[in-house]
């Protein structure tokens, strides 16, 4: 049986994570939709979108887009970061797996 990740850390408020639109998306419905890894690559890039990576054990892929949040000021910082009110349930939920951000505050360790 695989051991779950968990998340530990926090947020650097590097703002890395808010310069491209990142959409995770079910590998396995990817494939289906589209016969192929490579085919769904070169679909999405004729549209703007880049499938980025892939996790097979997990059924994941994700898919990347130069659009930065309209909430990222000049330096780099969330505009909503002291208001989490405001801030989406997606901000406070991401990451949800090891990404490729290496100024993010967030790593993750086999849950015990």
């Amino acid at each position: 049986m695989r051991k779950k990740m968990e998340r530990a850390g926090g947020c650097a408020q590097c703002g890395e994570c808010c310069k491209k639109l990142r959409i995770t998306t079910v590998l396995s419905h990817l494939i289906e939709n589209h016969g192929s890894v490579e085919e769904a690559r070169a679909y999405y890039s004729y549209r703007g979108l880049r499938l980025t990576e892939t996790y097979p054990s997990i059924d994941r892929a994700l898919l990347e887009a130069d659009i930065p949040c309209n909430q990222l000021s000049a330096d780099n910082t969330c505009l909503l970061h002291d208001q989490p009110d405001k801030k989406p349930l997606i901000c406070h939920k991401y990451p949800w797996f090891q990404d490729d951000i290496e100024s993010c505050g967030f790593s993750f360790r086999r849950a015990p």
